[in-house]
């Protein structure tokens, strides 16, 4: 008799800055799902997709899937296929650098197990643990040796000040957007690498220090990983601020996507007492917000400043967000992103 595999997993950050959720699941009957091609974009260490010409990675399907290694299978996951791309998308997400210790334990939830009984645990322990959480109980009938893996993550963060609105231009398209229009606005921008108005990394400073949002324009917009390891390199534990004669100008984003691992579904297991499972579904959902506005949760925040000495008066520098740019997001004590978008167009904005 055949049995099948749900790989399942919702992971939500929520920032008024900013707001993501993940969620993966699989669907009963009861529940018709539309499998949806979203382009695997499988360069690097990063499985991310496509929504609209954007690069697009979360990582709550990693927490999952390292989930069902090591509590179900015991080992890393192996396909019975010869499809390359399949084989290598597993390949990657068994040796993907994130995990949960790039996280805070506060953050996530996860758990893996067999049947009916390990979706009402969920169900009831997420809700638990995470009272605001937005997502409904998950509506499943799964059979006693159905398997599924499931992950839960919220993050909430919020900027030291609030930007002022403002319309903003992207690739030549007005658009809304917010800027930095006082001293105290200006100091939320740090920062990390300046070569001119068109290459450019800042960090918009945050209540919660152990958070980071990592904005970068003018490099390569195919390669997240590229990125990161510049990110890495740069991001130091001190940094400068925007001076009186700089700007900062960002659009408003807003993302809503939906991802099927299409290339994994419906594969079988090789693992030893496995071979007869297959992965049924395999999804997510991904929703991001980024504004003018702080969060929702309140942090008490405490603020460093370093006496500067008298220089000259230096170019003003635009940190103006007109091209294509990076949003990384991680933790302030990792080198590992969980959240990477690749904004190339106004697919995530709203026109004027």
């Amino acid at each position: 008799m055949k049995k099948h595999l749900t790989i399942a997993g919702i992971g939500i950050v929520v920032l008024v800055l900013a707001f993501f959720t993940w969620q993966h699941f699989t669907q009963t009957p009861s529940q018709p799902h539309v499998i949806q091609d979203t382009k695997s974009n499988i360069a690097g260490n990063y499985l991310g997709s496509d929504y609209k010409g954007n690069y697009v990675w979360g990582g709550a399907m990693n927490l999952a899937w390292n989930e069902l290694n090591e509590n179900i299978l015991k080992e890393k996951l192996q396909l019975n296929t010869d499809d390359k791309i399949a084989l290598e998308m597993a390949s990657k997400l068994n040796n993907a650098p994130f995990s949960k210790s790039d996280l805070d334990e506060e953050s996530y939830y996860i758990k893996s197990g067999y049947g009916q009984s390990t979706v009402d645990e969920i169900n009831r322990e997420s809700k638990k643990k995470f009272p605001s959480k937005s997502f409904g109980d998950l509506e499943m009938n799964l059979a006693p040796r159905d398997i599924i893996s499931y992950a839960y993550f919220l993050k909430e963060v919020e900027y030291e000040t609030k930007f002022e609105k403002d319309t903003a231009l992207f690739n030549g398209q007005k658009v809304k957007g917010f800027i930095a229009d006082n001293k105290a606005q200006r100091e939320n921008v740090k920062i990390i690498k300046y070569e001119n108005d068109d290459k450019f990394i800042i960090k918009l400073q945050l209540k919660d220090k152990s958070d980071e949002l990592i904005l970068a324009k003018g490099y390569d917009m195919k390669n997240p990983q590229d990125i990161v390891n510049e990110i890495n390199t740069n991001n130091k534990q001190y940094l400068s601020t925007i001076g009186e004669s700089d700007r900062f100008k960002a659009p408003k984003l807003h993302l809503d996507h939906h991802r099927d691992y299409v290339e994994l579904i419906n594969k079988y297991l090789a693992n030893k007492g496995f071979e007869t499972y297959f992965i049924a579904q395999m999804f997510e959902n991904i929703k991001f917000d980024m504004d003018e506005k702080g969060a929702r949760v309140e942090n008490e925040a405490v603020i460093v400043k370093t006496e500067s000495a008298m220089m000259e008066p230096e170019k003003p520098k635009n940190f103006i967000l007109d091209k294509p740019y990076w949003v990384v997001m991680k933790r302030a004590d990792s080198q590992n992103p969980y959240f990477i978008l690749g904004v190339n167009n106004v697919e995530l904005m709203e026109v004027e």
